[in-house]
């Protein structure tokens, strides 16, 4: 029996049941892809502003004893280059086993603590540094 060179009726080509199975697969595949690839995108947001708000940090951190006074206070205010980002710096005495010893010798050793927040959808962040420093008290 010679043949034509077709192929039976039954073997021409995909279904479309199996058509829209593998749309369906791509579909899924898809969507995972296009999820990871998002949620990379808001972490990768998320770590630049957590960068910028330790910037901030660490410059007001370096005013201390500088610009402003190393004494018992605390000083707010918003960072001219990232308006978004509002800063506090809260100095405090540093109490500990030896505080008496640097009080005789006419010294204080101060915790500076610098907080950066910022605003992030419905929520407020931030980001704190912490730092010890050891004053010459004034004298009278």
């Amino acid at each position: 029996m010679k043949t034509n060179g077709c192929v039976p009726k039954s073997q021409r080509g995909f279904t479309i049941l199996e058509v829209l199975v593998a749309f369906l697969v791509a579909a899924l595949l898809l969507s995972v892809i296009l999820s990871g690839f998002s949620s990379g995108m808001s972490q990768l947001v998320r770590a630049d502003r957590i960068s910028q708000a330790a910037i901030v940090a660490q410059s007001r951190l370096a005013e201390v004893g500088v610009v402003q006074p190393l004494q018992a206070a605390r000083y707010e205010g918003r960072d001219p280059l990232q308006t978004d980002f509002r800063w506090q710096v809260d100095i405090v005495p540093f109490e500990w086993e030896v505080a008496g010893a640097l009080a005789d010798v006419g010294r204080t050793m101060y915790r500076v603590d610098v907080e950066v927040f910022w605003p992030a959808g419905a929520k407020t962040h931030s980001f704190m540094l912490s730092s010890l420093r050891l004053g010459q008290d004034q004298l009278p």
